[in-house]
């Protein structure tokens, strides 16, 4: 091909290009064009008081229970009741050998009588100025002594023998006749039914702020959790545990719906009702970005998506409850929140 026709050739084919390029749109033409909405899902912010429950195990024992001593030492006589028997007010449980706190308060008894017939004659003798008046009164001191040296001789007679404080039962036998206990080491430990039962707990400071004496509360016993039973909240430690930091709570069930067959010792499961005020909740399923403590929802204003930096306080039931933010928001993005970016076109739907 000679070189003119070459050049007519190249000319041809470069108008062709320029022709057929002038026919395609242009790229910022396609990109005015407004993108379609997303179909989202939205939900109403809830304000206002919140029930957060507050949950916990614990054990079920008698709101009364006593660990029974002797006021003196002794051998054991006899102990009258086993472990898990039955027990009436002022039924005898235990007593300890007579004989030497017989002794105490015969011995007693002599010095009184002796101390009385000292005083008699020094009162006589006073009258006629035959001993000093001091003597006298040491006289009168010495009967009184006695006295009362014969009451707490009495007295420990008396706590020689261990009676049930209230009707109940036996939890643990802890002496057996023959022993030597010490004053004071207990012999048996007894759980009275007058005052019924509780649930005893101990809570984190988080949870026990806001608690009050009175607050309802639902128990379920590991061993029976088809049939919760009702309480309310009845003490609660002023301070915490020195060694766990927590603080005991007691929950005092009904008398009126409490089995009879409860047993001390169950494990149960307590769940105490709280309202946290002024609580500003959204649905789990609008947090993004979440790490636990910070978060972002997306709010519809109009028809555009606009993303709002959140704080959590907690979660519970499917819901995140809001420390700080969404002040003016009424309706946060659920169902395709992660697909739509800050000011995105959203379309609300059903």
């Amino acid at each position: 091909m000679t070189l003119p026709n070459l050049l007519r050739l190249l000319a041809a084919l470069t108008l062709a290009a320029a022709l057929a390029a002038g026919c395609r749109p242009s790229h910022a033409a396609t990109a005015r064009e407004p993108a379609p909405a997303i179909a989202v899902r939205a939900a109403a912010v809830e304000r206002g008081p919140l029930l957060r429950p507050v949950r916990a195990g614990g054990t079920v024992a008698a709101k009364d229970e006593w660990d029974l001593a002797f006021k003196v030492g002794g051998v054991v006589a006899r102990v009258a009741v086993h472990e898990g028997e039955r027990v009436s007010r002022g039924q005898v449980l235990a007593a300890l050998d007579a004989t030497e706190v017989a002794a105490a308060v015969a011995q007693a008894r002599e010095g009184l009588a002796k101390a009385e017939r000292d005083r008699d004659r020094a009162r006589v003798l006073r009258a006629s100025d035959a001993i000093a008046r001091a003597a006298a009164e040491d006289a009168e001191t010495g009967a009184a002594v006695a006295r009362a040296a014969l009451d707490a001789a009495e007295f420990n007679r008396r706590n020689a023998t261990l009676v049930a404080p209230d009707d109940g039962w036996v939890d643990r036998r802890l002496a057996e006749p023959g022993e030597i206990v010490a004053a004071g080491r207990p012999v048996l430990h007894v759980s009275g039914r007058g005052r019924g039962f509780v649930v005893r707990t101990s809570l984190p400071d988080r949870d026990v702020l806001g608690l009050s004496p009175g607050d309802a509360a639902t128990v379920t016993l590991d061993a029976r959790p088809e049939a919760p039973l009702p309480g309310r909240v009845a003490e609660i430690a002023r301070s915490a545990s020195r060694g766990t930091g927590t603080y005991a709570v007691e929950i005092r069930l009904d008398p009126a719906r409490a089995p009879r067959d409860l047993l001390a010792g169950l494990t149960a499961k307590v769940e105490i009702a709280r309202t946290v005020e002024a609580a500003v909740a959204v649905p789990l399923a609008s947090i993004q970005d979440g790490d636990g403590a910070s978060g972002a929802v997306f709010a519809v204003d109009g028809e555009r998506a606009r993303r709002v930096p959140v704080r959590i306080a907690f979660l519970q039931d499917g819901l995140a409850v809001l420390a700080a933010g969404l002040d003016g928001v009424e309706r946060v993005v659920t169902d395709g929140a992660g697909r739509i970016a800050d000011g995105a076109a959203v379309r609300v739907v059903p």
